[in-house]
């Protein structure tokens, strides 16, 4: 066997599918989590798209970014001592500077505590939404190619849709390959999974929720304590 036949016979098994004459599977076959997928694809349809999540992703680290500087200014910058010894009457409070010359100058260990714990937690959270990026826009992409739906419409059309587009792709694509077919209540159940769960184990009282006392006998289940 010469050099050129043992390349094309290690090619061959590395690619199973050059023997079979088969096409790649394709992106949206055999989803391994089910849960997981249709769960995003139903978080993509109540964001309306991919510019909302964004535009929310956004504001919410540009939240999170002002009121850490805004606390580091309040407690630093900001001339506590003479607002409140030194400034009793309009003439003594003009006198007053309300802002210390010598802010951040030698902040207190707490402060810098404060600013490093909260800075990392931020960039975690920046981090984070950069990964996930990826499969926001995989679920465009199914949107778009498979459910032939662009962000426009999900401004106009309802979830049913939706769930109708992706259960009458089952049968070409085969999203599940448990069941032949999928309906409107095996979708729901997906996305529905974890509250159920939830739910029902809150009934029976196997989820300590309330905290330890005579008069906690009922506390929200926020989401918060969801996760």
């Amino acid at each position: 066997m010469n050099e050129h036949s043992e390349r094309l016979l290690r090619e061959m098994q590395l690619n199973p599918a050059l023997l079979t004459h088969e096409s790649p599977r394709e992106q949206w076959d055999a989803i391994p989590d089910l849960d997981l997928f249709f769960s995003k694809t139903y978080n993509y349809f109540q964001h309306r798209g991919l510019m909302p999540i964004l535009a929310s992703r956004a504001i919410g680290l540009l939240t999170h970014a002002f009121t850490i500087a805004f606390t580091l200014f309040v407690a630093e910058a900001v001339n506590w001592h003479a607002i409140v010894h030194q400034c009793v009457d309009a003439p003594s409070c003009a006198s007053v500077r309300f802002l210390r010359p010598d802010a951040f100058a030698k902040p207190s260990p707490f402060l810098v505590l404060y600013a490093v714990v909260f800075s990392i937690c931020w960039a975690w959270s920046a981090i984070h939404r950069v990964l996930a990026l990826r499969p926001l826009l995989e679920t465009r992409a199914f949107y778009r190619d498979k459910l032939h739906i662009d962000d426009a419409e999900l401004n106009v059309i309802a979830w049913d849709v939706v769930v109708e587009r992706m259960v009458d792709l089952q049968r070409t694509a085969r999203l599940c390959l448990v069941k032949d077919e999928l309906n409107a209540h095996d979708i729901a159940n997906r996305v529905l999974r974890k509250e159920n769960f939830l739910v029902a184990l809150g009934n029976r009282g196997l989820l300590p929720l309330a905290p330890p006392g005579p008069r906690s006998h009922h506390v929200p289940l926020t989401k918060t304590r969801e996760r």
